[in-house]
């Protein structure tokens, strides 16, 4: 059972050298999936089902759809410039630029699309040269400032992963709880980066701000209108998310419709939906791999306070650094956490410290496609920017055993 633990964990850290051999980091996922099979002899039959699964099952095909659509919502909003048009209206409606470099990776980060800190990186940039702000200082402002709406929009890919994992957790209980995660995380942003940021204040036109406020009502309508839906009305996610294609449409897409066809026929990435496929199929593996879960339940039940604490968190981090994914580490986790005798509201506790500790592994992992490509655009070194998380780091740790203590005492 140990050894084949250590493959178990091996065949993560080894995700890394896939991408040396040229191989897409998606389909990796699907070899990754094979390889557990092998590791605890699941028979040939037991592993087409567990593929299939994921097309049968409508709760986790339902989820890869809605990830798939998403991207392609990124697409068509890309397109019209309704990201050009939301950097435009918060310009013209804070009064310190300063505040603007914090509040607009954040608006945008809004909309949930890998490597989505390249949204926001540009503008941000070009915001922070002006001020005469360090590279770094950009980088790490966007990075930190992005992944707010990670922990808190249903739209996200983390939290459709936790939901389509546990299907009966109360989503919006769990973002209340991710909540006091990211107070605490923008506060230290504040304090370590943001307060060194020049506070130039920007002269606004008291008139044209009606104006700036519908053009970012507008603009931002295909996001918080699923919020709208979903959160309030409770109408289904996948409704919810088309829905916000009609929206665009009616916007912008219906002077030329074969135009916005198009457009959104690019955004459909086939790459997005081989990495969902992948994460449900390593998924369906791990919950029929009855010697792993009867192994780590073994080792969660034996364990209590601060030592399963530990266990669940070097677990996520490893997870999550080398894949460079906040989700994987929770899809794999969490069915572990399940066959546990817990109770729903146990259940959500832990899936906010799953949440919080893999999104440590995950937001100062080099694999990151958000840190990558905001490195990129801002023109500074990796090893400047990690000089910054150094003081980042160690907070945001504190602050996930922190929560996960406080709310196990208040709770339950």
């Amino acid at each position: 059972m140990l050894l084949q633990i250590i493959l178990f964990l091996a065949v993560f850290a080894i995700m890394p050298l896939w991408k040396k051999a040229k191989i897409n980091f998606s389909w990796s996922l699907i070899i990754s999936a094979l390889l557990i099979s092998v590791v605890f002899t699941i028979s040939p039959q037991q592993i087409v089902q567990n593929f299939a699964d994921v097309f049968l099952k409508p709760s986790l095909f339902k989820n890869v759809i809605i990830v798939v659509l998403i991207g392609a919502l990124g697409v068509l909003m890309k397109k019209y410039n309704y990201l050009g048009n939301v950097n435009d209206a918060i310009l013209h409606m804070l009064s310190s630029k300063k505040t603007v470099m914090h509040v607009l990776p954040a608006v945008i980060g809004l909309l949930s699309v890998p490597g989505g800190a390249q949204l926001s990186a540009p503008f941000v940039n070009e915001i922070g040269e002006d001020l005469g702000v360090k590279a770094e200082l950009r980088a790490v402002l966007n990075l930190t400032c992005r992944h707010i709406a990670l922990m808190l929009v249903p739209t996200s890919n983390a939290l459709l992963v936790i939901k389509a994992t546990v299907p009966e957790i109360d989503i919006y209980f769990l973002i209340l709880l991710d909540l006091g995660f990211v107070i605490l995380m923008q506060t230290m942003c504040w304090l370590f980066y943001t307060r060194r940021v020049p506070d130039v204040k920007i002269v606004l036109d008291a008139k044209a701000l009606p104006g700036y406020i519908k053009q970012l009502l507008v603009y931002l309508s295909p996001i918080y209108m699923i919020l709208i839906l979903n959160g309030i009305l409770k109408i289904d996610m996948l409704l919810c998310v088309l829905f916000s294609f009609v929206i665009i449409f009616a916007i912008s897409g219906r002077a030329d419709a074969k135009d916005y066809i198009t457009s959104f026929a690019k955004g459909i990435k086939f790459n997005t939906f081989v990495m969902m496929v992948g994460l449900f199929f390593i998924q369906n593996t791990i919950k029929s791999a009855d010697s792993l879960i009867n192994g780590f339940s073994a080792v969660f039940a034996g364990s209590q306070g601060i030592v399963l604490a530990l266990a669940i968190f070097v677990f996520a981090v490893i997870i999550s650094v080398t894949t460079g994914l906040s989700y994987t580490a929770m899809g794999i986790i969490m069915p572990m956490l399940m066959a546990l005798n817990l109770s729903l509201t146990q259940i959500t506790i832990f899936g906010f410290f799953v949440f919080a500790s893999s999104f440590c592994g995950y937001f100062f992992s080099p694999l990151h496609l958000c840190q990558l490509l905001t490195i990129q655009t801002m023109g500074c070194s990796p090893k400047s920017v990690y000089k910054e998380y150094a003081k980042l780091m160690p907070c945001l740790v504190l602050f996930a055993f922190g929560l996960f203590f406080i709310y196990q005492s208040v709770l339950l």
